[in-house]
């Protein structure tokens, strides 16, 4: 139980637990959540930063039972689907995340895909990721603009065609002895 961790009085930890597990009750009572929701969404002080914190404890509490948190999820979005069709722009559904349940489908996802991305994908796109940077570094790169010869991105090229050429400089690290290091870099 989460009082163990908590200060509590010993002459209140008897009524702060039975208040806890009444409250963990009423979260795993799907109109109640619903309506929690709703009923906070509403208020006018409950800004972004505090509907991304709500919605990563409720991941966080919900973690244990993901296929009732995915129902939860679920009937959120069909209401959140008929707000926008009844608004008439549906195109602009998911594009701020500006609802608790918008929140609650980043966090979804990453918990599902977690297992995936560390066992399977994680390795190639990292790998990928150094190919490209090494790519771009072979170029030169401003450190300033920071913008470079060789990129993916468009408006990070250089725009004047640099003339460089390549030097291998010799050097010597402090306290590693005398031995050098060849290291190749651009004039």
């Amino acid at each position: 139980m989460i009082t163990g961790k908590l200060d509590i009085p010993e002459a209140r930890r008897q009524t702060v637990e039975q208040a806890l597990n009444q409250f963990s009750n009423l979260l795993n009572s799907k109109s109640f959540l619903i309506n929690f929701i709703h009923t906070l969404e509403n208020q006018r002080e409950f800004s972004a930063r505090a509907k991304v914190y709500f919605a990563s404890l409720l991941t966080v509490a919900l973690h244990g039972k993901l296929e009732y948190y995915t129902d939860i999820m679920r009937t959120l979005f069909l209401e959140l689907m008929e707000q926008y069709v009844v608004a008439k722009n549906p195109k602009l559904m998911l594009r701020r995340s500006e609802t608790v349940v918008e929140r609650m489908l980043s966090n979804w996802m990453s918990i599902c895909l977690y297992q995936y991305l560390k066992d399977n994908a994680g390795e190639p796109l990292y790998k990928l990721f150094k190919a490209i940077k090494h790519q771009v570094e072979k170029g030169p790169v401003d450190a300033v603009l920071k913008k470079a010869k060789y990129t993916l991105n468009d408006t990070g090229l250089l725009g004047d065609d640099v003339e460089y050429t390549q030097l291998t400089v010799n050097v010597y690290v402090q306290d590693g002895g005398t031995d050098s290091v060849p290291v190749k870099v651009l004039n």
